[in-house]
């Protein structure tokens, strides 16, 4: 059945190109970024490598894993493991808690989850308009959490008319008993924008835990749903004053298993209120913003075993910042963020935990001439249990031709100790320090100024030190050092008039110091699920507006694994490397081109392959949707 599928697709594609006079593919303006500075800016006017993801490319994707996986220096563990099972970020091979999400350039902050990680399962990326990606330390505007770098989603916003009311309409079904549904109302008047937003995601699943090769047992199905509510407003009273309330509304229930090459029906559920408000004012040369976001996370597991647990979160962070311009080509930026974190307890004669950080900080951006940029800035924590420490940043950027731009920047970031690690039930420790890291970053981009071609080198090194880490007899302890090093390659170029095609690749490796008795320092350079190598390669065809095609490969290298026997002796094995293929095509229709037609095939070869040992991966899955807006 499912070449069929397979077939009709490309079917369909080679029908759509037949005898179309089509326009050439034209490339777009410098692109304006918003996140790594207070206000917005041309990405050639900043120092730092900004990716951006664009609104065309988000509405081809199946969710926000599959997506940020395709992208430099970045894995996600689980994207194509059971839709319902965890997924984990690992940015330049650091940890799933060293990347900070922003949505709309606010934190999402789960003091519930372990090392304060955020659920990926929990975000949708309908009425997500662009996403940016900054790599590398960024503790300085962003604090904590910001150490391999952030991910900034950023929601849809005002609409490009002037129209009261625009309705999005969206349904899509795949393999596995997979359907999502989504639907939106916006609308843009002089003063006032809205939208309101409603996204139904419902899959079937297959087994979370791998069947054993040679049993003769069969697993059940573990399938999830996910709900996401979605409501912003945007009101201009004047000229210079603007107001943004948001909220969104998320919940997760999925079924799981024991673990690897275990079944069992038990179940989680993961619900998420994030309200915030940002206002701006700007008169002449000085714009005054504030910004605050509130965050409650709860989550229960029903376990077979050992019966409900449950997790409650809760965070706020306000920040008030002005930047003013000095020059025009000067910004100057000082501003104070403060963040609370609280984990609820719900085990008697535990008394819940929080913890609290204020942090003034300052910014500086130069653009000495034309061809060179400077940025400087500084930062001051003040936490309630591990008392001051400080953030730097120094980044400098060039144009040394007009083909070749390059930059080089270090700087320092720092993660909290969570509630959990510092006054939790299990291996709590007061005492705990912050971990710190240091990053060093060269880049170089040579690029067409027409845009036909550009090519991204960038070499990084990241220094962490005192890593938190949980021994059993002790609990949580500051001990390892860790260091990565590597190279992202990105490159992109049009083939003709029809044609683009676009890649990167990424070499990183790590060491990690471990002192395993007084005075004994014991080194690897195996991470567990952390390829040293990942690559993608996308080929885009683009016939008359209405018909797209797209071919895209995304290569993992072998990796280790660490699996725990019955005893808990813990087992390292080795994961092949393996290649996933999609083929996706999109066709629009009706006159005004907006209704829209897809069609997919992810891992289009049937290839094989591990993520986890012991759990379940996807094979070949067909997608087809419609996207329609009025």
């Amino acid at each position: 059945m499912y070449r069929q599928y397979i077939l009709f697709l490309f079917l369909m594609s080679g029908c759509c190109l037949f005898g179309q006079e089509v326009p050439a593919l034209t490339t777009t303006s410098e692109e304006v970024v918003v996140t790594g500075a207070r206000y917005a800016r041309l990405r050639a006017e900043s120092p730092d490598k900004v990716t951006v993801i664009d609104s065309a490319t988000i509405a081809r994707a199946v969710d926000l894993g599959q997506l940020l996986n395709e992208q430099a220096g970045i894995v996600i563990n689980g994207a194509y493991s059971n839709p319902g099972k965890d997924r984990s970020i690992f940015l330049r091979n650091g940890g799933n808690q060293f990347t900070l999400i922003l949505v709309d350039g606010q934190p999402l902050v789960d003091p519930s989850s372990l090392g304060g990680a955020v659920d990926l399962r929990l975000l949708s990326l309908r009425g997500i308009e662009r996403i940016e990606i900054l790599r590398g330390a960024r503790s300085l505007l962003y604090g904590s959490d910001a150490v391999a770098g952030v991910i900034n989603l950023i929601t849809a916003g005002k609409d490009t008319a002037f129209d009261p009311f625009t309705l999005h309409l969206r349904a899509a079904a795949q393999r596995y008993d997979t359907y999502e549904g989504s639907v939106a109302a916006s609308g843009r008047t002089e003063k006032l924008d809205y939208r309101l937003g409603y996204d139904h995601y419902t899959t079937g699943g297959l087994s979370e835990a791998a069947e054993p090769e040679f049993g003769q047992v069969s697993y059940d199905r573990d399938g999830a749903e996910r709900r996401t509510y979605t409501a912003s407003l945007t009101y201009r009273p004047t000229e210079e004053l603007t107001i943004r309330p948001a909220l969104r509304r998320a919940t997760f229930d999925g079924d799981y298993d024991a673990g690897p090459f275990t079944d069992a029906d038990n179940r989680y559920t993961n619900e998420l209120w994030l309200p915030s408000v940002a206002i701006d004012y700007a008169k002449g040369k000085t714009a005054i913003g504030v910004r605050y976001n509130y965050a409650a996370t709860d989550r229960v597991f029903n376990d077979q075993i050992f019966g409900e647990a449950r997790f409650s979160g809760r965070a706020q962070q306000g920040d008030l910042y002005a930047t003013y311009r000095a020059h025009k080509r000067v910004h100057l930026t000082a501003g104070t963020q403060v963040r609370g974190e609280k984990l609820l307890s719900h085990y008697p004669g535990n008394p819940d935990v929080d913890a609290t950080n204020v942090a003034p900080y300052v910014q500086a951006n130069w653009q000495t001439a034309e061809r060179l940029l400077l940025e400087a800035g500084y930062r001051y924590n003040h936490h309630s249990n591990f008392g001051g420490q400080s953030n730097y940043s120094l980044a400098v950027g060039a144009k040394a031709t007009e083909l070749l731009r390059l930059r080089a920047s270090v700087a320092s970031a720092f993660q909290s100790p969570t509630p959990d690690q510092l006054g939790g039930p299990f291996g709590a420790n007061p005492d705990l320090q912050p971990q710190v890291s240091t990053s060093f970053e060269f880049g170089a981009e040579w690029a067409d100024p027409a845009g036909k071609y550009r090519m991204d080198l960038t070499l990084f090194q990241r220094n962490i030190e005192q890593l938190i880490v949980y021994e059993f007899q002790l609990g949580y302890l500051n001990r390892d050092n860790l260091r990565d090093r590597g190279v992202e390659l990105e490159a992109s170029a049009l083939l003709g008039t029809r044609l683009s095609l676009s890649g990167n690749l990424t070499y990183v490796r790590g060491k990690l110091e471990q002192e395993t008795a007084p005075g004994v320092i014991e080194e690897t350079d195996e991470f567990p699920r952390r390829p040293r190598f990942t690559s993608f390669l996308g080929l885009t065809y683009r016939a008359e507006s209405p018909f797209l095609a797209r071919l895209t490969g995304t290569y993992t290298g072998g990796r280790q694994d660490l699996i725990f026997d019955e005893q808990f002796i813990p087992i390292r094995l080795t994961l092949d490397p393996y290649l996933i293929v999609n083929a996706y095509v999109e066709y629009r229709v009706l006159r005004e081109r907006n209704l829209t037609v897809f069609g997919e095939v992810q891992n289009l070869t049937g290839a094989k392959f591990v993520e986890v040992t012991g759990f379940s991966t996807v094979g070949i899955v067909p997608r087809v949707g419609v996207a329609y807006t009025l």
